[in-house]
């Protein structure tokens, strides 16, 4: 029996708000790639978007726990790129079909979720 390949993920940025709500959501979407209208780039792109709204302000504190979270799944999508790829592929790939181990996801939706 062939089963069909996955839609590929849209190109366009996730827009969800930055609330704890989205979050759980784009970790949701992180843990189940296969069912995601995301890329984990668009993830870890979005979480970097909502980390960087803080940066210079206090955050209220359902914001504040999840703010290292946020960073951590930007970072770890960094480092899991430039571990795995050569400056010259990092400077020419688009990176939308690349996907983080999705344990990674479900231990940072633990974390929100905890």
């Amino acid at each position: 029996m062939n089963s069909a390949p996955s839609p590929s993920p849209s190109i366009s940025p996730v827009t969800l708000p930055f609330t704890p709500e989205a979050v759980i959501q784009v970790l949701e979407w992180g843990a189940h790639p296969e069912r995601s209208p995301h890329s984990h780039k668009q993830i870890a792109e979005w979480c970097d978007r909502f980390w960087c709204q803080y940066i210079d302000v206090d955050a209220p504190p359902e914001i504040e726990r999840l703010l290292p979270i946020l960073t951590d799944v930007e970072t770890q999508w960094d480092l899991y790129l430039a571990n795995t790829y050569q400056l010259e592929e990092l400077r020419t790939r688009s990176f939308e079909d690349e996907r983080l181990p999705v344990e990674w996801f479900q231990d940072w939706l633990s974390k929100v979720q905890a």
